[in-house]
């Protein structure tokens, strides 16, 4: 297994104590500390990562930036969630506090329009963010002029959510290949989601194979650790070695898994 990987895409919640749920939360996982998800990472060799703000918190940053903290300054950035309150001041400081982009969730969120999206890409663009689109394939096809349009470089979550029984001549994959051909997109290569059920890992490598063709420094891997809202829990070591078995070139794989993360995250 390689070391001194970055995992682009993982959550806390929690602890609850300190961090907890909101009255009527989107969802309500089990918590998931900063702690609990280290000793995880050692496992895997994780040396740098990217806590992405649970949508459970809505824009109510704490417990991420709080895990960005226990985990190091050093080697840890987040993701955050936006309302539209913020000023340039609360920004300046979010950067400051290691957060380096910021996540727009379309799925869950169903404010999620335009304008908004364009408005969010227009707050952040002068602090050098990215902005994660969270989105079903119809969404992202719905908004492609857009997003290759922004001030900001954009990271596609989750594949896209495609379906894998759907072909990669559907429509959504058309829109994301245009988006990393154009040098402004990003792709998160975390495929677990766009199976069916029972679906084996294999039936993404495809998929894969193909972003990393169309822009090979512009693909990025996470764990999605602790993978909420899935009724059969993968894991979390099964999909790095389901990824390294897609990715068995050495120098590809270490591209997505270290080398590209650096430069979008700023890791020194």
């Amino acid at each position: 297994m390689d070391v001194g990987i970055c995992d682009t895409h993982f959550h806390v919640f929690g602890p609850y104590d300190r961090f907890p749920l909101p009255a009527s939360p989107s969802y309500a996982p089990e918590e998931a500390t900063p702690e609990a998800y280290r000793q995880m990472a050692d496992k895997l060799g994780v040396e740098r990562m990217v806590v992405v703000q649970g949508g459970c918190y809505g824009a109510d940053n704490s417990a991420m930036l709080a895990a960005v903290k226990v985990l190091g300054a050093d080697r840890t950035r987040g993701i955050a969630v936006l309302d539209d309150s913020e000023t340039p001041d609360d920004l300046r400081w979010l950067h400051e506090q290691g957060v380096r982009g910021i996540r727009v969730n379309a799925i869950s969120d169903a404010g999620i329009d335009a304008a908004t999206i364009k408005a969010r890409a227009f707050a952040i663009a002068d602090l050098g963010w990215h902005l994660q689109f969270h989105a079903r394939p119809d969404q992202i096809v719905a908004h492609a002029v857009l997003l290759r349009e922004l001030p900001v470089d954009v990271v596609i979550d989750h594949c896209g959510r495609i379906d894998s029984r759907e072909g990669q001549d559907q429509p959504a994959m058309r829109a994301m290949l245009d988006l990393l051909e154009s040098g402004r997109g990003w792709i998160k290569l975390i495929a677990y989601r766009c199976l069916p059920p029972g679906g084996e890992g294999s039936g993404m490598r495809s998929f894969l194979r193909r972003f990393a063709a169309a822009a090979p420094d512009r693909c990025l891997w996470g764990t999605d650790w602790p993978h909420p809202l899935m009724d059969a829990v993968p894991e979390t070591g099964d999909l790095l070695a389901e990824f390294c078995r897609t990715f068995d070139e050495e120098a590809v794989r270490l591209q997505i898994l270290k080398g590209n993360a650096e430069k979008l995250y700023g890791f020194q």
